[in-house]
């Protein structure tokens, strides 16, 4: 489900935090069209899928539950670009109580389907919600808040060309499938190599230093909407980033570092036993991976998707690359290994980049995008 939704999305979260703050009185038929395209194409995906029989594994033969697993992919999809149009629309204040309450209503849930329908309990859990929160978000954006932005920047639509967003689109497909592909590939490598514990020990690591990454990034996504909407106060929002990211990382990265065997050990001896150390090494990669994100931020601003698409390739190339060449000898420490490395090297590569555009918004001249291309 996840994965038919990922691929059907077209990249457009990006795309709709990058546009919609300078989309004026076009943001309705942008948000609209957009919708249209990735549902219909999460249709054919789906339907496909599901022809062609690769679900038979999990997916009952009964053609009510196979039609419910396509109509269920797609309002996902939708539910997967919610979240990016709030962001673009700056209503971001929606996004923490929209996924709380669905989460919540994912446990609510949870123990009753799993009593009524042993084998899909966990699907129908997580797919009862979406349908809710699909009605309300879309409500919420189609009557309010896309008019209200409408109406604030009547006339002042700043959208490129259509052929200009058919290549940034392109370029941004690639470089999220690239993404997408390789973080599927990471647990499935952990399994064929080391066995489905040994995955179990490394996924929970993953999990909490990618919830600390996708914090810092959500903090750049933010100021990639703000400095959209208005570059004139660029200042403002790289500082105020700057700030918000220190605070968030190096107190998140010397917690974590510290306290790693003590949040292992709420889950389990075994996972304290076998996770420590690769915690330590995630945990310690997430400032290359910040510098990498602050510097992408500019890159969208620029509209440089080819150097956004070989930054997310190479990333996956070294960070896969290097998994595989370790793992035989260091077993699931490599992945960390894999990911300090990927992740300085970028630092390395990006970070003279980052200061430059950071020195130049604050130089007398001012940061413009046409500048930096």
């Amino acid at each position: 489900m996840s994965l038919l939704a990922g691929l059907a999305s077209l990249s457009l979260g990006s795309t709709f935090v990058r546009f919609l703050p300078v989309s004026g009185d076009q943001t309705r038929q942008l948000v609209a069209r957009s919708y249209g395209a990735c549902t219909s194409l999460a249709l054919v995906l789906t339907v496909v899928y599901v022809a062609a029989g690769f679900g038979h594994r999990f997916l009952p033969t009964a053609l009510g539950w196979r039609a419910l697993f396509v109509v269920v992919v797609v309002f996902w999809v939708i539910f997967v670009l919610q979240d990016a149009a709030l962001t673009g629309l700056r209503a971001t204040k929606w996004v923490p109580v929209e996924n709380t309450l669905f989460g919540l209503a994912k446990l609510a849930l949870l123990p009753l389907f799993v009593i009524l329908f042993p084998k899909q309990g966990i699907f129908l859990a997580w797919s009862a919600p979406v349908f809710f929160a699909v009605a309300l978000v879309t409500r919420y954006l189609f009557r309010t808040r896309i008019p209200e932005h409408e109406a604030a920047n009547r006339g002042r639509s700043l959208l490129p060309s259509g052929k200009e967003i058919a290549s940034i689109l392109a370029a941004q497909s690639a470089t999220e499938l690239v993404a997408i592909t390789s973080g599927l590939l990471m647990p499935l490598i952990v399994i064929s190599r080391l066995g489905a514990s040994a995955n179990g020990h490394f996924y929970l690591p993953w999990t909490i230093t990618v919830s600390l990454s996708l914090l810092i990034s959500n903090v750049l996504s933010s100021f990639l909407v703000e400095a959209a909407h208005d570059p004139r106060t660029m200042r403002l929002h790289v500082d105020r980033t700057v700030r918000l990211t220190l605070l968030i990382l190096v107190p998140g990265v010397t917690v974590g570092v510290t306290l790693a065997p003590y949040m292992l050990r709420i889950f389990g001896a075994t996972y304290a036993e076998h996770g420590v150390t690769l915690l330590r090494l995630l945990f310690l990669a997430v400032p290359g991976s910040a510098v990498t994100s602050f510097f992408t931020s500019f890159l969208w601003l620029e509209r440089r998707m080819l150097v956004l698409t070989c930054r997310q390739v190479a990333d996956a190339v070294v960070f896969l690359g290097a998994t595989l060449l370790l793992i035989g000898h260091f077993g699931l420490l490599a992945v960390g290994i894999a990911s300090l490395v990927t992740e300085a090297l970028q630092a390395v590569i990006f970070l003279p980049g980052a200061i430059g555009r950071y020195r130049t918004v604050h130089s007398e001249a001012g940061w413009t995008p046409r500048a930096a291309l």
